[in-house]
């Protein structure tokens, strides 16, 4: 999983780069089944939609499950994010944004790293999102929606423009960006929605605007993102840091690994 010449270009040009079928599907099967198992374990990292019940985002999983323990050290991930940020990753956050059929809600039109900045202290946006497919995406499940080149603007608000809308973490919403804003960069940009089959990894930079409407398909979209960053741009803020789960403590660099994802996981047993 080596990038290519011309998927850096295209990288750097547009913000974002799609690569099919990086997993298996036995693979993508047993990381799903450890969604299931972890969006069971109650607890503050993870945030239910607005009934209460149905998970939204689950936040951290690589410290509870050895599935994707196994996943944040795999070479199909790391060797690409080390190509386009730095060869020593620590993971920052990891996060699975859960869409359920017939509804899963949409994410506000956003940009990442001024969130990281404002809130962990990260000084620059050294950074790169890996998304993995973990369910087919389609125009018709919520896709994740970008306004190519639009990383190359920097930061465009300055702040949140809203009071929290959770206290488990920072919500898209907090930080929204104005619709008069997003209408001259749509006319500027346009808007492109990555769309493949389950296992399928989107990296894209933390300062591209992005955002997503509902999943109006009868199928769950499933989408987990890791961000790496650089060792050398860890979080500066040391007063009242955000709970681990929301911001990695472990600065120790990961050495991608070529290990095949543990038995145990692929037949569905917890760990």
């Amino acid at each position: 999983m080596t990038l290519t010449p011309d998927q850096l270009t295209s990288y750097w040009e547009n913000g974002f780069l799609l690569v099919e079928s990086v997993l298996t599907p036995a693979e993508v099967a047993a990381l799903n089944e450890a969604f299931v198992q972890d969006a069971a374990v109650p607890g503050p990292h993870l945030i239910l939609e607005d009934d209460g019940r149905t998970p939204r985002a689950l936040y951290a999983s690589h410290l509870r499950h050895t599935a994707f323990r196994w996943l944040v050290r795999s070479r199909r991930l790391l060797a690409p994010a080390g190509q386009l940020v730095s060869d020593r990753l620590y993971v920052h956050q990891l996060k699975i944004n859960a869409k359920h059929a017939f509804g899963g809600e949409s994410w506000a039109w956003h940009q990442d790293f001024v969130v990281w900045r404002d809130m962990d202290g990260m000084p620059a946006p050294r950074a790169v999102n890996v998304a993995v497919f973990l369910s087919d995406v389609t125009e018709f499940s919520g896709p994740v929606i970008f306004l190519p080149g639009t990383h190359r603007l920097g930061t465009l608000v300055d702040g949140p423009r809203r009071a929290a809308k959770s206290d488990q973490h920072v919500d898209p919403d907090d930080y929204a960006l104005s619709r008069d804003l997003l209408v001259r960069l749509v006319d500027e940009h346009g808007m492109v929605s990555p769309k493949g089959p389950a296992g399928s990894v989107v990296l894209f930079h933390t300062e591209i605007v992005h955002g997503s409407a509902t999943n109006m398909s009868p199928y769950a979209r499933n989408l987990l993102i890791v961000t790496y960053n650089d060792v050398a741009n860890a979080p500066r803020r040391t007063a009242d840091p955000r709970p681990e789960y929301l911001t990695g403590r472990n600065l120790v660099p990961l050495v991608p690994s070529d290990a095949p994802l543990p038995t145990a996981d692929l037949a569905g047993e917890r760990r």
